[in-house]
């Protein structure tokens, strides 16, 4: 390919919202990996149902979206033509396709399979990033045009069963996506997350997807940042939190990862440039081994709960610091534990805390701390899935209201 059509397709690959933010070095690793294809009006270039893995770019020419209902009646969910795109969530999953896409004249696009961007992203964790939080902002995009289409009185029975089908999809799209922001399979194979100390935590999204976050990063042999949040909101809305969280996290990690109150300060400054309008609050601690200690700071959360083991008692952590996203110029401050062998820090959300059962009663802070107590004294293992347990009795059933995270770390 010529420099020319090599700077024409970067272009294209411009305006593509899921690759928003790429350099352009970065959109010239992709142009090698895409395919050329030109179909005859009238072809079918994806069938509903079909299994996905591969996107298109419409270099020329049109396509209709649509699904079939009842036989041959076709439901047209849009047209497509020069520089649109299709298919893209087929490279985050293997769902079946949601509609058929058919030319209605010569069409002429680009192909880009799931295994060739894989390989990409494998290799560039930067731009890999980028690419699911710009889907994950899609995907939440595509989610509120079709949940007002839905409402439109004039849409008969059938469409707007084809456009809930849709919207159930975009959950499913955007807890996959999720799950690359929280590596819960990491957490779980990762207990050890320094020598010397142990973690255990649950994640329980009161919905496919979810607005709290956890996340553990080893700074170097003998620290690792930890960060629990908990986004305004739930669903896709509270998901792009996460996202942001995750990419803005990624971005200073290696600079200033091991000074909680300069991470928070990033943090605040980024939620109000990318997403703003939605807060969240967050503890970011930093855990080190050398020197036995551990540094906290905290935005609107609820204070973790420290067991000082040599008191066989709870000391009471007083830390200043006003929620994510709320205030351009706000204030963190920041705290010293000094931890000793037997000591546990539990990180949590509100999802636990204010959880009410038949009567109305709260869960609470004072109980969450009796049964901490209760466990700890009685050497037991696995104690956030237990307290989980507990938190199920209490409210008499399986499924909660609001997200459930909490985080157990045993020095």
């Amino acid at each position: 390919m010529t420099d020319q059509g090599s700077n024409e397709l970067i272009k294209i690959l411009q305006t593509i919202p899921i690759l928003q933010g790429f350099q352009t070095g970065d959109l010239g690793k992709i142009i090698p990996l895409l395919e050329s294809i030109t179909y005859p009006a009238e072809s079918v270039i994806i069938r509903e149902g079909s299994k996905g893995d591969s996107m298109y770019v419409i270099v020329r020419g049109n396509v209709k979206v649509f699904r079939r209902k009842g036989g041959d009646t076709e439901i047209i969910l849009s047209h497509l033509s020069d520089g649109a795109y299709f298919g893209e969530l087929a490279l985050i999953d293997e769902l079946p396709r949601s509609a058929d896409i058919v030319t209605l004249e010569e069409t002429e696009v680009l192909r880009l399979t799931r295994i060739d961007l894989d390989r990409l992203l494998s290799d560039n964790r930067d731009i890999a990033l980028i690419f699911y939080r710009n889907c994950l902002t899609e995907t939440f995009s595509r989610f509120r045009h079709n949940l007002s289409s839905f409402t439109f009185a004039q849409f008969d029975l059938n469409q707007k069963s084809a456009i809930l089908e849709v919207l159930n999809e975009d959950l499913s799209h955007a807890r996959k996506v999720q799950n690359y922001f929280i590596d819960t399979q990491l957490l779980d194979s990762e207990k050890d997350i320094l020598p010397g100390i142990r973690q255990s935590y649950v994640y329980r999204p009161c919905i496919d997807v979810g607005g709290d976050f956890l996340n553990i990063t080893r700074l170097n042999d003998r620290q690792a940042g930890v960060i629990i949040a908990d986004i305004e909101g739930h669903g896709i809305t509270a998901s792009l939190g996460t996202g942001v969280l995750k990419s803005a996290l990624s971005m200073i990690m290696n600079d200033m990862g091991g000074r909680p109150v300069d991470v928070l300060r990033f943090l605040n400054t980024h939620f109000n440039q990318v997403i703003p309008n939605l807060y969240a609050t967050c503890y970011y601690s930093v855990i080190d081994t050398e020197n036995s200690r551990v540094f906290l700071s905290k935005a609107g959360h609820h204070h973790p709960l420290y067991w000082k083991n040599r008191n066989r008692d709870f000391i009471t952590i007083e830390c200043s610091g006003i929620g994510l996203g709320i205030m351009k110029d706000a204030h963190f401050g920041e705290v010293t534990l000094d931890v000793e062998k037997g000591d546990r820090l539990l990180f949590y959300t509100d999802g636990i805390i204010e959880q009410f059962n038949e009567k109305q009663e709260m869960y609470g802070r004072t109980r969450l701390l009796e049964k901490l107590h209760e466990l700890i004294l009685a050497n037991e293992m696995n104690i956030p899935e237990l307290i989980l347990d507990d938190l199920k009795t209490f409210a008499g059933k399986d499924e909660f209201d609001d997200d459930v995270t909490m985080l157990l770390l045993e020095f």
